[in-house]
């Protein structure tokens, strides 16, 4: 028999999206009766069969990935984080290797986990497993190992905030994780904390809170934690240096907060997108999955997200067009794009082996697996740049040219051989 926790306690249902009183002002435009806009009817691009070009291989010349962490890319190249190895390596867009940043360690210059923060005339890596950010120069040289802030733990110690990004004015903006311990009734413990440091009296404003993808359960004789397909219960991203965007996977709305002296400014649309609930089959499917392969007594509680998240992650395309994945019932990757700017969205499905890191110009980049699970760096056209405002309409989704948007010569290469 299985016992059910719901997720949507009252208590709960109070914390999964905390603004604080430092952003009710500043939105109490869209409070009360007074509706948020709403985005426009959803086009489909489905790419689930398109061929995904090899950027980057597997085997490059001076290496191999044994793990794909991030991809960024920008005018000054392709970077990827391999935490197999401990190093950022940065590429030129034919797949040459130009440097490499970093190694596993706790000295100036090395990491244990490494997360791309920002690239521009520095490249900035968390290493959220040691709180702690390193800087390099384009060239590969290190320039600066620093201590991020870090906040006291609800059952004791330090916790650092991670993915911390520096924003104008001196404001910082980062991330407490969720801190849960198995076998504690504790609901905060799932809960990922978004927090603004301001410059001036050092104070921790909470933006945004919400619910990770974890489940917990309990028998009476363990305890244990467990993933879930139904995603985390939100996303946010630092908008450069000026502004940051969260997305509530729950609620389906998407707010853009530009932080400054007195009230922050900000800018929330109802993206039109239902979340759905977590069904009593769905907790099933789930148990079963946490029972596979162990020999578990016969009654278990288990601590479930409430809702199919529509934002589990957030890539954005600029600073008007936004990518949301959607959490789905299968193996397939589904995003939702919204265009702040005109209300307009697609639906893009993209397909099973690839998943989306980065969103630059003409073309869609992430991690690609083979057969044996090797990854690498692979492309794709980018669909929703047909829609955009100057492009001429075209639907075809596959080969290298889709309508006035066609890839770099490069990767046309790629898609042929």
């Amino acid at each position: 028999m299985t016992a059910r926790t719901s997720g949507n306690s009252t208590g709960e249902s109070a914390r999964r999206l905390c603004l604080s009183a430092l952003l009710f002002g500043a939105m109490a435009i869209h409070s009360g009766t007074t509706p948020l806009p709403v985005m426009s009817q959803v086009r489909t691009f489905d790419l689930s069969d398109s061929l995904v070009a090899a950027v980057i291989p597997t085997e490059y010349d001076g290496g191999f990935f044994a793990r794909i962490g991030d991809v960024v890319v920008n005018d000054l190249g392709i970077w990827v984080s391999d935490p197999g190895h401990n190093h950022v390596l940065r590429f030129d867009a034919t797949g040459l290797l130009l440097a490499e940043f970093g190694r596993e360690g706790s000295g100036p210059g090395e990491f244990l986990v490494p997360f791309i923060l920002t690239v521009d005339s520095l490249l900035t890596i968390d290493d959220p497993r040691q709180g702690r950010h390193v800087r390099f120069r384009a060239d590969g040289t290190h320039k600066e190992t620093t201590r991020v802030r870090h906040f006291a733990g609800p059952h004791g110690g330090e916790i650092p905030l991670g993915r911390a990004y520096p924003l104008r004015g001196g404001f910082t903006v980062g991330m407490i994780p969720a801190t849960l311990i198995l076998g504690r009734d504790d609901p905060d413990g799932f809960l990922n904390t978004i927090v603004l440091l301001d410059p001036v009296n050092q104070s921790a404003d909470t933006l945004f809170s919400y619910r990770s993808m974890m489940a917990a359960w309990q028998t009476e004789a363990i305890a244990g934690g467990q993933r879930t397909p139904f995603g985390a219960a939100g996303s946010w991203v630092a908008l450069g240096d000026s502004a940051v965007a969260f997305a509530d996977g729950t609620a389906g709305t998407l707010t853009v907060l530009t932080p400054g002296p007195g009230s922050p400014r900000t800018n929330s649309l109802d993206l039109g997108l239902a979340a759905r609930e977590v069904t009593d089959r769905d907790i099933a499917n789930l148990e079963a999955t946490i029972r596979e392969g162990r020999d578990l007594p016969r009654r278990m509680e288990i601590d479930a997200p409430s809702h199919w998240s529509v934002a589990t992650s957030i890539i954005p395309d600029g600073d008007q067009v936004f990518w949301l994945r959607q959490a789905v019932d299968g193996d397939n990757q589904e995003w939702v794009v919204v265009n702040l700017a005109t209300r307009d969205r697609w639906r893009v499905i993209l397909p099973r082996r690839f998943h989306l890191t980065d969103v630059h110009g003409r073309c869609l980049y992430g991690v690609t697996r083979d057969e044996l699970d090797l990854p690498s760096v692979g492309a794709l056209v980018n669909p929703v740049a047909t829609d955009l405002p100057g492009s001429r309409h075209d639907k075809r989704t596959d080969g290298t040219k889709l309508g006035s948007v066609s890839l770099p010569p490069r990767l046309q290469r790629a898609f042929i051989h």
